[in-house]
């Protein structure tokens, strides 16, 4: 596996585990106290944000022939 299919790779899987992370406040925090989830829900939200727009650009990068753009996240 090349540098970029590892990046990638591990991308996906810091991705995976914030919304692992974030499903878990939903199941342990929400039904007890929503406001607290809002609050204790920002910092995974934010990264897997982040995530999302660096697996975009790791995926864009991988096909030579893309022209540019913006994903539903970045408008």
């Amino acid at each position: 596996m090349n540098h970029d299919a590892q990046r990638l790779a591990q991308s996906m899987i810091q991705l995976a585990l914030m919304a692992n992370a974030l499903a878990s406040l939903s199941k342990e925090v929400l039904p007890k106290n929503p406001r607290m989830f809002a609050l204790m829900a920002e910092g995974p939200l934010e990264e897997i944000r982040r995530l999302h727009l660096e697996v975009c650009e790791q995926v864009e990068a991988l096909n030579p022939n893309h022209v540019g753009g913006t994903t539903q996240f970045e408008r």
